[in-house]
Parts: structure tokens; C-alpha cells; sequence
């Protein structure tokens, strides 16, 4: 299996190397026998990293611990989804998901390669060419570096009869990695990783051909946003994961490796909208050339962070010299040899950037893409910092949270702001008159929304500051951080002001459409709204985004600034309370589960009160893994109306009982925004036909 193994990561190697010089002779010579070629040496690619991916997934299933990786990232669960972590276990460790990415990226060649092998036009073929160029980096990242390499043998004396003995027999998958989240959270985020690497490709080869029409952005739109939608969907189960396992209470950290992964979503934001700029306006053709090259630097910086060795964080790997180098290279080859690109093609790629007005349509699309790039550069130069030499700004500081959110805050309400007012701009210049036409209603129907979240804001949430601050220790001084109160609550208030404008703005922008459709084509209410949101789906799914980031942000400031923190040691005694605001939980006892892999689950169990009004019994737990000797927190959450109670038991020692709960409230409009998200660039990703029926706006 090993050999076997070894031998399909050289084929993809081989394969992607001669595609390259087979294309290029195609391309210079004029040779359509070589560029043919370049296209079954691009499937080749394909089959090799398909064999390897295959040699491990069987490896796992038929518990060939002969491959040390097997051995090493096995799973030990016998739940009635052992069977889904067995195949999960491919991408938990480091050499898998390098490999599992690897693959990912051959089979969008692929993909590209097949819709194209008739017409071989020739933005694919050097397209191809960048993308057999990352598929060669990859796979020399696999072989040449002994880390990075799935295929390594487990030493003989690690085995016995095919069975583990002495110490590997405590090998296996990290426990924090057996839940469903994490089975779906690494190839989510890796399929958007290598789908970003297409719109890099295309964008190079537009640079080298020479073809400044939009052909290129057609070829690759679709799979840009199917990209950028599975990279949202799995930073969001990453979150999802590291609220209910991680134990903290909260989904998002500033850990250096929980921004890489959201850096290049962010920056995609602007390629998404240059792209559209590019389609129907023929500007922003620069950005999106520059922007596309960008989005896939963010993306290798994830890699690089994580195996590089050069920043710390608990999802890190170990330091790989050969990964540092490799991945380094190209997070700044990338970028720099689009700009030497677009500086030779610069009048070439000239667009109708220019507009009139500050206040015009081309303006809020032109801000959009600045707050993002230099948002993303930002967050960037802080997760790297701890890096830097001392001379350098924030040289050798590592960031904290409070550090990214002091940037986060004030730059999401700008976008808020930005989202809201773009659909109701025009083009060129905005007639002042039009335009508070347009938003007078809108605004008008933001004040019940605004009103509602101030009422909860005054009622639950302020006095949250007030008493955490009071209570002191970490919670006290990550509010202090942000300066006076009044700058704390000015943040929310125009956070929830401006939540409740993007709302009410698109959602009018719905209205608009159908009431255009019932009154033009004598449609009800139903039909004329199904027709607006499935024949005009890119628009309509741009539009039900915005809508999420609405929901999402109010979702945030609730559950990321008003969180109520109590942890509480108290003696293991039917009865003991914890009160945390209005909710009192009664300790009801603690239950030992014993499996059959000898994992014991140490449960506790709590009925929670409001008021005096018996609300459910919640029960955390704490498993120990017998074969990894390792624990994990297993937290769990009650579901009230605007708010969680989320639950933390951390054991039982000197027969005291320690627990943490948390009152998170208002998230679930982050997860049913979020929810909203994926459907709106589900909806914009949907293929149409060439001539659409534009019935929104």
C-alpha cells in the first residue's frame, strides 16, 4: 500500500509537469497535438491524486496499519458514526489534508480539462497550465518533505499480527476531531481553498494571452462563488464545532488559523463584486486581476501558517522547512508576478473605473473593494505579527481578541452601511431627490426593527457590561478594552441601526420586483416572487446575502459582546444552584457511561429555572478516550427564545463540582443569517440561461 501509494503521488508529479511543457509547446508552437496532450496529462494528474486518496480511504476502512498515517490518525469511536470518522480520518492530520487538497485542486483541472477538451480555447489552456503549476508545488510539498508525506510505513516493531502494540496502541485521531462538525468542516474549507485557485489561473492566463473580455470571468464565475460558498460553509461548521466542543462558550477565537481561513473569504467578497463590475459595467477589470491573485495568496497563507511553524496556534502543525519555503513562495509569487503581468497589459486591462460622483453606484462597489483588501491585508500583518522582527509595528507581539475586534467592529459597520445603500445608488451620479425617495420608505419601516433590538438592547443586554464589568477578571477588561461605555454602546446602537436599514433596504429591493412582475405580467403574489428570486438568481442570491449579513450582524453583537460569564466550583451535592441572571441551574447529579472501547463519559446533569418557570435539564459531560488518554468537554446548550444557555462541566475533584455557563444572547440570528448566506450564493452560484429575465430591482 505504501509503495503503491508513493508511487500515484509521482504520477501526479510527472503528469502535471510534462502538462505544463506539452501545453506551453502547444501554446508558442502552435501544436494542437501537444495542447491535447496537456489536457489527458491534466487527467492523469487526476487519476494520481485520486490513487492516493483512494490508497488511504481503503487503508482506513480495512485498518491497514502499515501506513503509519492509518496508525497514527485511526479513529477509536464506536458511535453510530465510527464508520463516517474512519473515512474523516483521511484529512485530521497533516500529510492527509495537504494530500486531500492536492486532490481537490487536480479534479477542478480536471474538471476544467473535460469542458474544454473539444474547443480548447486559450484562456483554459494556460489556465491549466497555472493550475498543473499548484498541483506541482503540492505534490512537491508531499514528496520532498518528509512530514508531508501520507505514504510513511509504520516501523515493525509497532506491529504485531497487523495490530498495534506498546505505545502505538495509544495511537489514534485527536478526540476533539470526533464530531460530526469536524467530519464536514476540512473538505468544505479545502473545496473552497482549491476552487479559489481557478479564478488565479484564468486571471494569469487573461494577463499572458492577452484577452481582456470578460470570457475569462465567465469561464471561471460560477466556480469562483461555489468556491467562496463552501469556504463560508466551512469556516461556519468550524465555528459550529468549536462552540459546542471546545468548551469555551464562545465560535470564534482570532486564533492565526481561524483567520486564515476567513481572509481569503473576505477578500473573495471583492472578487465576487469586481467580477459582476467586470460582466455588466466593463470595469474594475485591475481589481479583479488583482484581486483574484490576492484571494489565492490569502488562501496559501493558511497553509503556510499552519505548517510553516512561524506563527503559533493550537490547530498548527509542526515546523516543515520545506512547506515554509514552498508555500512562501507562493504567497508572494503569486500577487507579484500578476502585478509585473498587469503592468506590462496595463492599458489593456483599462476598465471604465471613473465615476462621477462619491455618491454613485460605481463608488459604493469601489469602497466595497477597499474596505475588504486592506481589512484582509490588516488582520493579516496582525495574525503574522508575533513573526516579525521587533522594529517592525507590533514586531514579536502575538494578538489577542480584543485586538482584532477593536479593527472588526467599526469596519463591519462601515460594510453594514456600505451593503445598505449600494442597490439604491445609480450609476454614474445619484439624483439627491431619487435617492431619498428610495430610502425614505425603507427607513421608515428600519424604525420598528431598530426599536425592537433597543428594547432588547436597554433590557437584557447593557446591563450585561455593567455587571461583568463590575464582577472583574478577563471578562471586565476585554470590556474596558474599547475605552469609555459610551463608546461600547454607541458600537451597538449604530450596529443595530444599521442591521435594521440593510434589512428593511433589500428586502424592499424584493418588493420592488414583485410588485413590478404583478402589475406588468398579471401575476399573484407567489408566483411573481418565485420568479423573482429563480430567473434572475445571481442578482436575487446577492440580495438574500445581504439580507444575512443583516441577521448575522445582529447575531454578533449579542452573542460576541454581551455574553454573560459565571464559572462556579461548588461541593457534589443534589441541589447546589448556580444563578446566572434570571436562570437558576439546580445540580441534579453526576452519571459515569462506560463503553465498550473503555471511553467513559462523566455526565452532569443541571434543571434550569427562569423565574421559577421549570425551562429543561441540560447535561454536559466530559468523555475520557482510554486509548489516547486524553479528555474532551462535551458542552451543551439549552434553547431558549433570543438567547443560550450553554453549559460547560469540567469535573469533579476533592468532591467539588466545577461548571461554567454562559448566557449567549441573540445567536441564533448569527446561525440562521449564516444559514440565509449559504442559501443566497447557493442561489447566485445556480446556473441560468444566457438571456435572463433581470426581475429584481
Amino acid at each position: 500500500m505504501a509503495t503503491i501509494g508513493w508511487l500515484s503521488m509521482i504520477i501526479a508529479f510527472v503528469s502535471a509537469l510534462a502538462s505544463i511543457v506539452t501545453f506551453l509547446i502547444g501554446h508558442y508552437g502552435s501544436n494542437d497535438s501537444m495542447t491535447k496532450a496537456g489536457y489527458y496529462l491534466t487527467f492523469a494528474a487526476l487519476g494520481g491524486a485520486t490513487l492516493g486518496v483512494t490508497v488511504l480511504t481503503v487503508g482506513f476502512y480495512t485498518h491497514d496499519y502499515s501506513l503509519l498515517y492509518v496508525a497514527t490518525n485511526r479513529s477509536t469511536d464506536v458511535s453510530a458514526l465510527a464508520w463516517l470518522y474512519q473515512g474523516a480520518a483521511v484529512w485530521a492530520g497533516r500529510e492527509g489534508s495537504l494530500l486531500f487538497w492536492a486532490w481537490l485542486i487536480t479534479l477542478f483541472g480536471g474538471y476544467k480539462a473535460w469542458r474544454s477538451l473539444r474547443t480548447r480555447e486559450e484562456l483554459t489552456n494556460i489556465a491549466l497550465v497555472v493550475l498543473n503549476a499548484v498541483v506541482l508545488i503540492f505534490f512537491a510539498a508531499l514528496i520532498l518533505s518528509e512530514p508531508n508525506n501520507p505514504f510513511k510505513e509504520t516501523p515493525p516493531a509497532m506491529l504485531a499480527n497487523g495490530a498495534l502494540v506498546g505505545q502505538a496502541a495509544s495511537w489514534g485521531m485527536n478526540p476533539l476531531l470526533q464530531h460530526w462538525a469536524m467530519m464536514l468542516h476540512p473538505p468544505t474549507l479545502f473545496i473552497g481553498y482549491a476552487g479559489l485557485t481557478v479564478p488565479f489561473a484564468y486571471a494569469l492566463s487573461a494577463l499572458i494571452v492577452g484577452d481582456a473580455s470578460d470570457t475569462w470571468v465567465e469561464l471561471n464565475d460560477r466556480i469562483t462563488i461555489f468556491a467562496w460558498l463552501f469556504l463560508g460553509l466551512g469556516t461556519g461548521l468550524g465555528s459550529v464545532w468549536a462552540y459546542v466542543v471546545l468548551g469555551w462558550g464562545g465560535f470564534w477565537a482570532w486564533d492565526p488559523v481561524e483567520n486564515a481561513s476567513i481572509l481569503p473569504w473576505f477578500v473573495g467578497i471583492g472578487l465576487i463584486h469586481s467580477f459582476t463590475m467586470y460582466r455588466r459595467r466593463g470595469a474594475f477589470k485591475r481589481w479583479a486581476i488583482m484581486l483574484s491573485a490576492l484571494t489565492f495568496s490569502m488562501v496559501i497563507l493558511g497553509t503556510f501558517i499552519t505548517r510553516s511553524g512561524v506563527v503559533q496556534s493550537v490547530h498548527a502543525f509542526a515546523a516543515d522547512p520545506v512547506s515554509l519555503w514552498l508555500f512562501l513562495i507562493m504567497i508572494i509569487g503569486a500577487p507579484l508576478i500578476v502585478v509585473i503581468g498587469l503592468a506590462m497589459r496595463w492599458q489593456l486591462f483599462a476598465g471604465a473605473d471613473e465615476f462621477e460622483s462619491l455618491t454613485s453606484r460605481e463608488a459604493a462597489y469601489y469602497f466595497n473593494n477597499v474596505l475588504m483588501t486592506v481589512a484582509s491585508l490588516l488582520i493579516a500583518y496582525m495574525t503574522l505579527s508575533s513573526a516579525f522582527p521587533q522594529w517592525m509595528p507590533l514586531g514579536g507581539q502575538a494578538m489577542g481578541p480584543t485586538a482584532y475586534e477593536l479593527v472588526a467592529r467599526p469596519v463591519g459597520i462601515l460594510y453594514l452601511l456600505i451593503l445598505a445603500v449600494c442597490p439604491l445608488l445609480s450609476w454614474a451620479k445619484t439624483d439627491g431627490t431619487s435617492f431619498l425617495k428610495k430610502t425614505m420608505w425603507p427607513a421608515i419601516a428600519a424604525l420598528p426593527i431598530f426599536a425592537l433590538l433597543m428594547v432588547e438592547w436597554v433590557i437584557v443586554l447593557r446591563p450585561v457590561y455593567r455587571d461583568m464589568v463590575a464582577a472583574g477578571g478577563e471578562p471586565a477588561r476585554a470590556f474596558l478594552a474599547f475605552g469609555p461605555q459610551f463608546v461600547y454602546d454607541a458600537i451597538a446602537v449604530i450596529a443595530f441601526a444599521a442591521s435594521a436599514f440593510l434589512i428593511t433596504t433589500t428586502s424592499a429591493l424584493f418588493i420592488r420586483g414583485v410588485r413590478a412582475r404583478m402589475t406588468a405580467r398579471d401575476e399573484s403574489v407567489l408566483t411573481a416572487l418565485g420568479n423573482v428570486l429563480f430567473k434572475a438568481r445571481k442578482q436575487s442570491g446577492g440580495y438574500l446575502s445581504h439580507l444575512a449579513i443583516g441577521l448575522v450582524v445582529i447575531g454578533l453583537v449579542g452573542s460576541g459582546a454581551y455574553v454573560r460569564d459565571v464559572a462556579k466550583t461548588f461541593p457534589n451535592e443534589v441541589g447546589e444552584e448556580i444563578v446566572v441572571a434570571d436562570y437558576t441551574l439546580t445540580f441534579a447529579g453526576v452519571q459515569e457511561i462506560t463503553h465498550i472501547n473503555n471511553d467513559i463519559d462523566e455526565v452532569a446533569y443541571f434543571d434550569v429555572s427562569r423565574d421559577g418557570r421549570f425551562v429543561g435539564t441540560i447535561n454536559p459531560s466530559i468523555t475520557h478516550f482510554a486509548t489516547q488518554g486524553q479528555t474532551r468537554l462535551n458542552a451543551r446548550v439549552l434553547f431558549e427564545p433570543l438567547r443560550d444557555i450553554f453549559v460547560v462541566f469540567q469535573g469533579v475533584v476533592d468532591g467539588q463540582v466545577s461548571a461554567q455557563v454562559k448566557i449567549n444572547p441573540l445567536i441564533w440570528f448569527m446561525w440562521g443569517g449564516f444559514g440565509l448566506l449559504m442559501v443566497g450564493n447557493a442561489l447566485a452560484m445556480w446556473p441560468t440561461r444566457k438571456r435572463v429575465d433581470q426581475a429584481v430591482g
